[in-house]
């Protein structure tokens, strides 16, 4: 697996944070900010599929078409 080095700018907060989470898991503050990367890309790709059924439910339901402001009906 190849690495890609980033320069990551937290603010202070975020750093006492990282760093206690780290020592609390007992892995590096890279680890747990890879983890919470991950974790963000998990909780994206389920708000996607959520959208995803909420689509396929109203196609099914209403024949008749979208309402004439989609973007209101995604904001759920």
């Amino acid at each position: 697996m190849a690495l890609v080095k980033k320069l990551v700018y937290l603010e202070p907060s975020q750093e006492l944070r990282l760093k206690q989470l780290a020592r609390a898991a007992k892995t590096s503050e890279t680890e747990i900010i890879r983890r919470a990367v991950e974790a963000y890309w998990a909780s994206e790709t389920s708000r996607v599929r959520a959208d995803a059924k909420r689509v396929s439910a109203f196609i099914h339901d209403h024949p008749e078409g979208w309402p004439d402001e989609p973007e209101d009906w995604f904001k759920g």
